[in-house]
């Protein structure tokens, strides 16, 4: 019997008197908290308030999952502090709300449960989750600059303990269903639809049995343990004031080493936990509040949310393809099967695509096999597939030494040595051995498409499919087009590389692409300062302290320094007149070191943590180099080093974007910050020069310019905007 019902909620009775709150937002894929649900809720909540019901379950409607957290969007409305406080306390007050129902509730989770979906389930007394791929349990809103606002600092920690809060809060780990049973945020797991049905029963008579459960108004660790105490380190560390006083001082110095500076989300939410632990739940909710509005306006949570919604953008074809309809890609080819031909081929397999993976040596052809095998048990002990799943999907990759197969495919990746004339030779075959609609993509990024597609019959086929290493983590897909490649072809590379789950952006056939033209300038600048006399681990801690997930010179180490090398040569056209030749890479590559792949390079790699390589740093320092550094205090010289590796890569954009690499200043910072792990909180090079001032980083370019030559010479485009007073990047409101 339906008792209440609204555009986003239905609360339903059964026979033996239980109520069901079912969410289901109409419109969207997944569930998501904003403003009309957040008032169904609350209306909700005052229909079941006198029902005397013996129990209250909150579900959702839609089978993507429980509730993927709140609507960004309504994010936009925020225009300062108060607002911000403001949507924290109305959450804040609902979900008390919720925990002071008369009778027990239960959360029954199946999917993504995230942020404000989970502070919905702390607030109800038990949890029951379904154990599927792809139920995850997480408080992420550090990602985004924010903190949990609606509770979650605070009921969190007095649920699993203090220490495992953290992880999850300030780690931003996500739990899978197994994990959220054993660590306490799910009372019953349930691996099977009947499964779920039995455990569902059991639990619902647990509930009615036990009742509610005590709120945690008082202090955590006040009179008392309140808490569950599951391991013996935290009975050890959080059932006294010394060890969980030892435990935030630990936090606050590993955040203050591994957080990126201007990143204040991780020190607000600790310091929320801190504050509600120490001096009680109200105490802890008022700075909640307090810091969520403070957080609301920072450059950093702007940012991030920036390029949330440039992501979510690019889920849909570019506004110049919309027009197009793309080929549906049920089969592809892949040639070539080393790392990145393996990677592909396991990726596509996943997403449910038949594969057939060509090379020329069947020990080369193994080896991949191999390699995709092994990619697929980590997929399964990630818990992204079952075991079955598993066996199925990797069933659909067939090997050949021949081109068996590749007269049915509708996508053709080739992903072979780095080698023009070898891979011209490659396309030539595949437009006689394909379908003449098969689109044929080439993985390079230092080589010309153009320059692929000549002596062609059909050069409109073909196209830059650039994947990042490693295929399975890497984000980023930049899909090259040239005067020559139609509509059609790029739609239909784009439109499966949204399907793989990656995020694409396309951009111009030019040398290096986007990332790797705004990126070597950087690598060589890193280097270059190592040779002048900073350190390795000098030159890759300021980077990290900027916001890069690893340095320069560790980057290198694991892009490999031939490859390095080889991209710089590539590079070398666009770079004369502005870069003289950089000798150091091919010096190391000649004494063998070559990063991660030879155990050697800017560091050793022969043990879990890298070690500096003093013979690197010897070796680079037998360059000459630049004696005005040399002048000047070793902390200024860090300093103006991570000012020369920042503004190289601004200018580098910024001319980039005049020559229309890509269609716009936020597809480019999309394309840096998840295909050169640019800062994310700076939102990519021109976003960071606006927040910056265009005028300051003119003055500041033409002062290194006077100092160190023309590399720093500020570009036309970068001059013109700062002489227009012209931003780079569109407001916020502009992405959605």
């Amino acid at each position: 019997m339906q008792i209440f019902h609204s555009a986003t909620i239905v609360v339903e009775r059964d026979p033996e008197g239980a109520l069901a709150l079912i969410l289901d937002v109409p419109g969207r894929s997944v569930n998501v908290l904003n403003r009309q649900v957040m008032a169904d809720l609350n209306a909700a909540l005052d229909s079941v308030a006198d029902s005397k019901a013996p129990l209250l379950v909150l579900r959702s409607g839609k089978k993507s999952g429980f509730i993927a957290g709140a609507d960004l969007q309504e994010f936009l409305g925020i225009q300062d502090a108060a607002s911000a406080e403001a949507v924290s306390a109305s959450g804040q007050q609902l979900f008390a709300k919720l925990a002071a129902v008369p009778m027990p509730t239960l959360a029954a989770i199946s999917g993504a449960c995230l942020g404000g979906g989970l502070e919905l389930a702390l607030a109800c007394d038990y949890r029951l989750v379904f154990d599927k791929p792809g139920t995850q349990l997480g408080l992420p809103e550090v990602e985004l600059g924010l903190l949990p606002a609606w509770g979650g600092t605070q009921r969190l920690p007095r649920l699993i303990g203090l220490e495992r809060a953290l992880r999850m809060i300030l780690d931003r780990k996500r739990l899978n269903a197994a994990e959220a049973f054993r660590w306490g945020l799910a009372d019953a797991l349930a691996a099977t639809e009947n499964e779920l049905r039995e455990q569902f029963a059991r639990l619902a008579a647990r509930a009615v049995g036990e009742g509610k459960r005590r709120p945690p108004h008082l202090p955590l660790f006040r009179g008392g343990w309140e808490g569950p105490l599951r391991t013996w380190r935290q009975c050890i560390l959080e059932s006294n004031p010394l060890g969980r006083r030892v435990l935030f001082k630990a936090t606050e110095r590993l955040l203050r080493r591994r957080v990126p500076d201007d990143m204040p989300a991780p020190f607000e939410a600790l310091e929320a936990i801190r504050t509600g632990l120490q001096d009680g739940m109200a105490a802890g909710l008022a700075y909640e509040r307090s810091a969520a509005g403070r957080l609301a306006v920072s450059t950093a949570c702007r940012n991030l949310i920036g390029l949330f919604f440039q992501t979510q953008k690019s889920d849909k074809l570019p506004e110049e393809l919309r027009g197009t309809v793309p080929t549906p890609v049920r089969r592809i080819g892949v040639v070539g099967a080393g790392t990145m031909g393996a990677g592909i081929a396991q990726l596509a397999a996943f997403k449910g695509c038949k594969v057939v993976v060509q090379d020329v040596s069947q020990a080369a052809l193994d080896a991949g096999l191999e390699r995709i095998e092994g990619l697929f048990r980590k997929a399964v002990e990630r818990r992204l597939l079952t075991e079955p799943e598993s066996v199925e999907r990797l069933a659909a990759i067939q090997g050949t030494l021949q081109w068996d197969g590749f007269d049915n495919v509708d996508v053709v990746v080739e992903a072979a040595l780095e080698n023009l004339d070898a891979k011209k030779a490659i396309f030539r075959e595949l437009e006689a051995r394909t379908r003449p609609e098969t689109v044929l993509a080439t993985n390079t990024s230092s080589l010309p498409v153009e320059r692929l597609q000549e002596g062609l019959k059909h050069p409109e086929r073909v196209a830059g499919m650039h994947f990042f290493n490693p295929v399975h983590k890497m984000p980023l897909v930049e899909v090259a087009r040239t005067s020559a490649s139609s509509a059609q072809t790029l739609a239909t590379l784009m439109q499966w590389a949204i399907h793989l789950g990656k995020t694409p952006v396309l951009v111009r056939d030019s040398p290096g692409f986007a990332v790797n033209r705004v990126l070597t300038p950087y690598l060589n600048e890193a280097v270059l300062l190592v040779a002048e006399g900073l350190t390795i681990e000098q030159v890759d801690r300021v980077m990290k302290r900027f916001g890069m997930p690893m340095g320069p010179l560790e980057l290198l180490d694991q892009v490999g320094l031939d490859i390095a090398a080889h991209v710089a040569q590539s590079m070398q056209p666009m770079l004369t007149g502005r870069f003289e030749p950089n000798t150091a890479f091919e010096k190391m590559r000649s004494a063998g070191l070559l990063g991660q792949k030879s155990g050697r390079g800017f560091y050793l790699h022969d043990g879990k943590k890298p070690k500096v390589n003093v013979q690197a740093q010897e070796l680079l320092r037998s360059e000459k180099s630049n004696p005005f550094s040399q002048t000047l205090p070793t902390t200024a010289r860090v300093t103006e080093g991570r000012e020369r590796m920042v503004l190289l890569m601004v200018n580098e954009a910024a001319l980039g974007l005049s020559e229309r690499l890509t269609a716009s200043a936020e597809a480019l910072n999309l394309a840096l910050v998840l295909g050169a792990g640019w800062a994310p909180h700076r939102g990519g090079p021109l976003r960071y020069a606006d927040d910056r001032g265009l005028a300051d980083i003119v003055q500041s370019l033409s002062a290194l310019a006077a100092r160190y030559g023309r590399r720093f010479e500020p570009c036309a485009e970068l001059k013109r905007r700062a002489q227009a007073n012209e931003s780079f990047t569109q407001p916020l409101h502009a992405l959605i």
